[in-house]
C-alpha cells in the first residue's frame, strides 16, 4: 500500500473516531454508521461480465474438487470400519 493511500485511509479513521466521539445519542451513531457503510459501498468496484464467469468457474470447480475428495474419504473409511466391524 503506498504512503498516500495509507496516509489517507489514516485519516479517514481519525475522521471517523473524532464524528464518533461527539455523538453520543445511539440514533446519531446509528446514522453515523450508515452513513459510513453508504461511502465504503461507494467505493466497490463491481467486477465485468468475464469476471464474474471466471470467478464463477473457480468456485464451482474448487467445490467439485472437495465433493470428490470427501466422498472419496467417506468411501475409504466406510470400506475399513465395515471390514473391521462385519469380519
Amino acid at each position: 500500500m503506498s504512503e498516500e493511500t495509507q496516509n489517507a485511509s489514516e485519516d479517514l479513521v481519525e475522521a471517523a473516531k473524532a464524528e464518533k466521539a461527539k455523538t453520543k445519542n445511539p440514533l446519531q451513531r446509528g446514522s453515523l454508521f450508515f452513513r459510513q457503510v453508504v461511502a465504503e459501498l461507494g467505493k466497490v468496484t463491481r467486477p465485468t461480465r468475464k469476471e464474474l464467469i471466471n470467478y464463477t468457474g473457480v468456485v464451482l470447480g474448487f467445490v467439485a474438487v472437495v465433493m470428490a475428495i470427501i466422498s472419496g474419504l467417506d468411501w475409504v473409511f466406510y470400506n475399513v470400519v465395515t471390514f473391521v466391524f462385519a469380519g
